[in-house]
């Protein structure tokens, strides 16, 4: 999900990209929220939510490109560079793992704690046939959902997600979701479902929980979802345009059925909320549109180091905290959650076998005003995900892909 991608502007006003989305559970979160316009996550997914689960950047987790299969590089074929020797296999929870990277995640310590931890949707941590590649061996308590595949092969439950006993397809076997097989529904809103089930039994063990809710919209296919999409069929967008238009607008309504499942069980005022995204939009085929030109004003978008692939919406509500409808510019990274959300849980003195780069933000959420113009922010991307590179980086020039958006 790009900067762009919903009716809740993260710049200075409204771009046109803004005002293509409904997205009015987002809205209604902002205005309740504190909104980071400086968001930013790696370009590609799996780097991102590994640095979310360890606090490491990728620079030196080494997982920098997505995952799939045990040991194998998923790089696309260039004629003159040669693909780096990176963490194929993704994020480990034990040590001696080839090509992975061995870390404590952030579940396993707030497990630890005392929280029930619940995965719903979209895992990606680690290749099929590796530890990482499942939930539960990282510190989740409950799996919905989520392996080693980092998107489905349908969202649409009346084709059982595209699972075919016949043919073997990762992307195909979505954990503890076959009974919407058959049913007229979609992904989103089954896994939203079920991630109220996941609470309603952490509350029935009167348990405080942890909640990782990584929908798989907006990642292709580009399924139309039902509910949503005809009104932006009639408005003229192409059908895949429109598809990913009522992805995001069925991830919203999820978000509006979480925040109003809170407020039932009168949970509201004691969770915290946090919304963010992997990697920038997606800005390629089948989007409508010249190639790299869906997240304008930012350039590029998905598997860039340009603004468009790696900046991010990105809100969050503390009750007690975080003043409502405030605006933070602290430039942050998701490697930053790893801290914060343990500072936030009160849990202190914990140790990791790892060097945690992320840092708290809890300056800024104590006062969105504040922000430290010295913080520095890396990344590393050595890997080709759309092909062979058009463009060459010259000997003794380091190009520079900082934009402000203007």
């Amino acid at each position: 999900m790009g900067w762009e991608d919903t009716s809740v502007p993260f710049w200075d006003s409204t771009t046109a990209q803004n005002g293509k989305f409904r997205t009015p559970n987002m809205a209604a979160f902002a205005a309740t929220a504190e909104k980071f316009t400086n968001a930013y996550a790696n370009s590609i997914c799996t780097p991102s939510r590994v640095s979310l689960m360890t606090g490491m950047s990728a620079g030196r987790h080494r997982v920098t490109n997505w995952t799939m299969f045990k040991d194998k590089a998923v790089d696309a074929k260039d004629s003159l560079l040669k693909a780096p020797d990176w963490n194929v296999n993704g994020l480990s929870p034990v040590p001696g793992d080839s090509r992975s990277v061995y870390a404590t995640p952030l579940p396993e310590i707030l497990r630890q704690n005392g929280y029930y931890t619940i995965h719903c949707g979209k895992a990606h941590f680690g290749a099929y046939q590796t530890p990482g590649a499942d939930p539960l061996n990282i510190g989740f308590v409950k799996n919905i959902g989520g392996s080693a595949a980092g998107n489905p092969a349908s969202y649409l439950a009346e084709a059982d997600f595209g699972y075919d006993p016949d043919h073997f397809n990762v992307r195909a076997d979505i954990p503890n979701m076959q009974q919407y097989w058959g049913t007229p529904t979609f992904l989103t809103e089954d896994l939203t479902i079920e991630a109220k089930k996941a609470m309603d039994t952490a509350l029935a063990l009167q348990k405080s929980f942890f909640l990782y809710m990584a929908h798989y919209a907006v990642h292709l296919p580009y399924n139309a979802d039902k509910r949503f999409v005809q009104k932006y069929l009639d408005a003229g967008y192409t059908k895949p345009e429109a598809a990913y238009l009522a992805l995001v607008e069925g991830m919203d309504k999820s978000l509006g059925d979480l925040l109003d499942y809170l407020k039932e069980k009168g949970l509201d005022q004691n969770t915290i909320v946090v919304f963010m995204s992997d990697n920038g939009g997606f800005s390629h085929a089948p989007r409508q549109g010249a190639d790299n030109t869906q997240n304008y004003p930012l350039r590029n978008g998905k598997g860039s180091l340009y603004e468009g692939g790696i900046r991010e919406p990105m809100m969050i509500k503390w009750p007690g905290v975080t003043l409502a409808n405030s605006v933070s510019d602290q430039p942050v990274i998701i490697q930053d959650f790893y801290p914060t959300i343990l500072s936030m849980a009160g849990i202190k003195n914990y140790r990791t076998v790892q060097k945690i780069d992320g840092q708290s933000m809890m300056p800024y959420l104590k006062n969105p005003k504040k922000v430290n113009n010295q913080r520095e922010l890396v990344w590393n991307f050595p890997n080709g995900w759309v092909g062979e590179l058009k463009a060459r980086i010259v000997p003794g020039l380091v190009p520079f892909v900082k934009e402000t958006g203007s």
